[in-house]
């Protein structure tokens, strides 16, 4: 079971974040799918910003993460060609 980008909670543990690509981040979560040094990033970001707000007690500005913006139209058109053609492709893995 993945950790929450939380920890252990605010209750318990309140100077405690988790991240990289593997923690829930609930509803900050990104939009970087799977496994990737992108939701890493992000991840780390969120934290960060989480740890600042409970523990800074004069005003603290969280870093911004951007969203992730939908794939272009030759990335998909790409991937559906990549999945049509390795369906007669026999894999060598």
């Amino acid at each position: 079971k993945r950790p929450p980008l939380e920890g252990a909670g605010k209750d318990a543990l309140p100077n405690i974040k988790c991240a990289g690509d593997w923690v829930r981040m609930g509803e900050r979560e990104h939009g970087a799918k799977g496994l990737c040094q992108e939701r890493a990033y992000v991840s780390g970001f969120e934290a960060a910003n989480s740890l600042m707000k409970s523990t800074c007690e004069e005003k603290f500005e969280a870093h911004e993460v951007l969203p992730v913006r939908e794939d272009e139209a030759q990335f998909k058109m790409g991937m559906e060609l990549n999945r049509k053609v390795m369906q007669y492709v026999p894999r060598f893995w």
